[in-house]
């Protein structure tokens, strides 16, 4: 298909398959912190809170409530006003745009600027932070959490593209939540709106709707990672799986960037110790001068001595290294790691398709880089279905 044709299709699909995927998405925000107060403070709009049985409350622009944990229920507060308790309230926006700054206290950490409306409840011994926000809203902040503000148009735009998957694929599959999402690493970090750089949001407008498929029109497993250290992996090697759009493929893109390289230390004896926990027989000395020299020039699956046996991905885990692309060796008490790329190695490197986009290729060029045999086409072209009610 040439690209006048590629054109017009994509534009086709985005005016007739508009009502496919979901217009809103449910993330509990926060979702790794034990929140026991937060502030809540509309920016943009007005909100009205409804509260288990109570009457509505119309909160303005800048005023400022006070959720707080008191056993198993929130206790609302607005200023020095008490405003009763509940289990369950909803944070609704009544204008056409709504913001609302978030600003967790118990424990204190930075605010965030989110749209949309808000589910607050109690969880076990915290509260429960519930955003319910447009997609395109939410796919903007992904974009900036997961890439930073200064990378290429054409990088944001196959970043918002392979985000976009991930999340409809995440929906298709998944039951039915209380939420849909996590906004931390479990599924996509999401830190509210995307501030910092309007070619964001211009990326995720320009590819509205617009997904990886597999030649069977299915959504794929649309991963990515920081660095592939020049080389990426197949699927298989790092999970159980393998896809066929997932390929390890050199990555000439990835060198000569801020994660191509790392380096780190580890004690000879944590490093003795870790393999004889982890059922290495490490009685003999030579056993215990062999395991401080190890040499990886191309990426392999496993860490082998004799009849011993350990996956890599196992070991960067354990150690918190940053890939399981490394070669150590020892220096005096200190065993020196040396290694390559960040992150787990599968699919888009994000900082080799940063290069591409600096080097003009364009967020389709990248995208077929680094997913083999796959199209990009609307969602209503895919064969996946949505539990979702949004």
């Amino acid at each position: 298909m040439n690209s006048f044709g590629l054109t017009f299709s994509l534009i086709f699909f985005l005016i007739i398959g508009a009502k496919a995927q979901p217009q809103l998405v449910k993330v509990a925000i926060f979702s790794h912190q034990s929140i026991k107060n937060i502030a809540i403070e509309p920016v943009d709009g007005k909100y009205q809170i409804i509260a288990d049985n109570h009457k509505p409350i119309k909160v303005k622009k800048n005023h400022k409530l006070y959720f707080t944990l008191v056993g198993d229920s929130i206790s609302l507060w607005e200023q020095n006003d008490h405003l009763g308790y509940c289990k369950n309230l909803y944070i609704i926006g009544l204008g056409r745009y709504n913001s609302c700054k978030i600003e967790p206290t118990n424990p204190i950490l930075d605010s965030r600027l989110y749209e949309g409306d808000f589910y607050i409840s109690t969880c076990g011994e915290k509260v429960s932070i519930v955003n319910d926000v447009s997609i395109d809203s939410y796919l903007a902040g992904v974009v900036e959490a997961e890439s930073g503000p200064n990378a290429p148009y054409e990088f944001y735009k196959s970043q918002a593209i392979i985000s976009r998957t991930y999340l409809l694929d995440l929906i298709s599959r998944q039951g039915k939540n209380s939420y849909q999402l996590n906004d931390d690493v479990n599924h996509q970090v999401y830190k509210g709106m995307s501030l910092k750089n309007p070619l964001i949001k211009q990326a995720v407008l320009h590819t509205s709707g617009l997904v990886i498929a597999d030649t069977a029109n299915q959504l794929i497993t649309a991963t990515f990672h920081s660095n592939s250290g020049g080389q990426t992996l197949n699927s298989e090697d790092v999970w159980l799986s393998s896809k066929s759009y997932l390929k390890g493929t050199d990555d000439s893109y990835s060198l000569n960037q801020r994660n191509t390289f790392w380096t780190d230390t580890l004690l000879v004896t944590d490093w003795l110790n870790y393999l004889k926990t982890n059922g290495f027989d490490m009685d003999s000395e030579s056993a215990k001068i062999d395991n401080l020299y190890f040499e990886q020039p191309l990426r392999t699956r496993y860490y082998v001595y004799r009849n011993d046996t350990l996956p890599l991905r196992k070991i960067r885990e354990d150690l918190k290294l940053r890939s399981t692309w490394f070669s150590f060796k020892p220096e005096g008490n200190y065993l020196i790691f040396i290694g390559r790329g960040y992150g787990h190695g599968v699919g888009l490197s994000q900082e080799g398709a940063m290069q591409m986009a600096r080097e003009n290729y364009s967020f389709l060029d990248i995208i077929h880089f680094y997913f083999k045999q796959v199209k990009v086409v609307h969602f209503s072209q895919t064969t996946d279905k949505l539990n979702s009610k949004s």
